[in-house]
């Protein structure tokens, strides 16, 4: 098959390395250059990386819907295009640029998750199971017919980064099983049961200050969303510490909410929460590498009573 592959972070990476050992796609399509770092320089996403280093053919358009692009595409006269994480909505004229139409791989088990943050959306709620689903895009999001789906158990050591990884896995196997099929029968479908959608919150900054105030098993559904990143912090002595991994404990706070709860030696420490102790074992200072949250708490010579807090009130500009 003549196959197009659309993509942008870490999680299409898999597919389009296991697409190289049986179609090679005749163009790679990825999001243009972005500054990021420190030093703001423009870089290549993840999956442009990937496909540069490979001499796999890449175009990175700024709109991807202009006539231009379609027009181009459409005269590769491919079978189909398949997406996985690409960031940009494909309308009509895209979809229908090559035979078969377009296909999104989708990390959870849809009509659940729609949205951009599956696998955070899935963390932040608890859930002991998600999965992958590769479906046909159609005008609505993440609302097209179903063509595969496979389960996927989530960890309890799980966090954003190991679960988005055996997704991006499992996805990868599922489009090679799923490609002989789309070339034998074409793309058809079940239809997915719309009044079971459920759609993933926007995530913003606040998401990722830790409020003790709230259950311990709540804050470490939170860490485990945003870890390693972007981080879900605190405030500790006025500077910012991020709470890579930690795990909810039995007993009861012995404190205040954000008051620190005892040192657990050769382990970390703990951080009252509204209901019980909250473990805390990996740790990013600010400016700082992340570290084990016991060699962090002997450096930083923690003392009984230590608060650890969210961000600061902002001013009342109105009364400054």
């Amino acid at each position: 098959m003549r196959l197009i592959f659309a993509g942008s972070s870490q999680f299409a990476v898999p597919a389009l390395r296991g697409l190289l050992e049986v179609s090679p796609p005749v163009l790679v399509l990825s999001r243009p250059e972005r500054p990021a770092g420190r030093n703001l320089k423009p870089r290549l996403c993840p999956l442009a990386e990937f496909a540069q280093s490979k001499g796999l053919p890449l175009s990175q358009p700024e709109d991807v819907n202009s006539p231009d692009s379609v027009r181009s595409i459409r005269s590769l006269e491919a079978d189909l295009l398949i997406t996985a994480s690409y960031g940009a909505l494909l309308r009509k004229p895209l979809r229908e640029s090559t035979r078969l139409g377009a296909i999104n791989l989708h990390p959870s088990l849809l009509p659940l998750h729609r949205g951009a943050t599956p696998v955070q959306s899935a963390l932040l709620k608890g859930d002991s199971l998600t999965g992958t689903t590769i479906f046909a895009l159609n005008s609505r999001l993440d609302a097209g017919p179903i063509l595969a789906q496979k389960e996927l158990p989530i960890l309890p050591e799980d966090d954003h980064a190991s679960l988005e990884g055996r997704l991006a896995e499992l996805s990868a196997r599922l489009l090679l099983d799923l490609l002989p099929v789309l070339e034998r029968d074409g793309v058809v479908g079940r239809e997915q049961d719309h009044s079971r959608a459920s759609y993933c919150a926007k995530l913003d900054k606040d998401d990722l200050v830790l409020d003790w105030n709230m259950e311990a098993n709540t804050l470490h559904n939170r860490i485990r969303a945003f870890s390693p990143l972007p981080g879900a912090y605190t405030l500790l002595r006025g500077e910012r510490l991020k709470i890579l991994a930690a795990r909810p404990l039995p007993e009861p706070p012995s404190g205040t909410p954000g008051s620190l709860g005892q040192v657990v030696k050769n382990t970390g420490f703990t951080v009252n929460c509204r209901d019980a102790q909250l473990l805390i074992l990996k740790v990013q200072p600010a400016g700082k590498r992340a570290m084990d949250a016991w060699a962090y708490q002997l450096g930083a010579r923690l003392n009984p009573g230590e608060r650890f807090a969210g961000e600061p009130p902002k001013p009342d500009l109105e009364n400054t």
